[in-house]
């Protein structure tokens, strides 16, 4: 390749098929740059995500926190129908009657 001394002289003196690959290089150049670009800013998301993403041990922690509120929930309602149940065997409507009549 021939390197000219006065870069103000037109380019006819390149041939047409250097003016060719020259701009395909260029062009080549700019979508790697462009790639690269992405690259980086795929990167620096990817660095954002881990943020909101759990790791699998707080995963784990979670479920069984989840877990031990469900068996908890589940015990709760078992003794307050138990408890209903004894009530009702107890009679509990009539202590509430005779509650609202003392009231009176």
């Amino acid at each position: 390749m021939r390197i000219k001394e006065n870069i103000c002289d037109d380019i006819a003196a390149y041939s047409f098929a250097l003016q060719n690959r020259v701009e395909k290089v260029f062009q080549y150049t700019l979508k790697i740059t462009e790639i690269k670009n992405l690259l980086a800013n795929i990167k620096k998301e990817a660095a954002n995500l881990r943020e909101l993403l759990w790791t699998k041990e707080e995963l784990k922690q979670r479920e069984e926190a989840v877990s031990f509120f469900q068996a908890r929930m589940q015990a709760t309602v078992y003794y307050t129908l138990k408890n209903l149940e004894n009530y009702q065997q107890c009679g509990w409507k009539n202590l509430f009657k005779q509650g609202e009549d003392c009231d009176e």
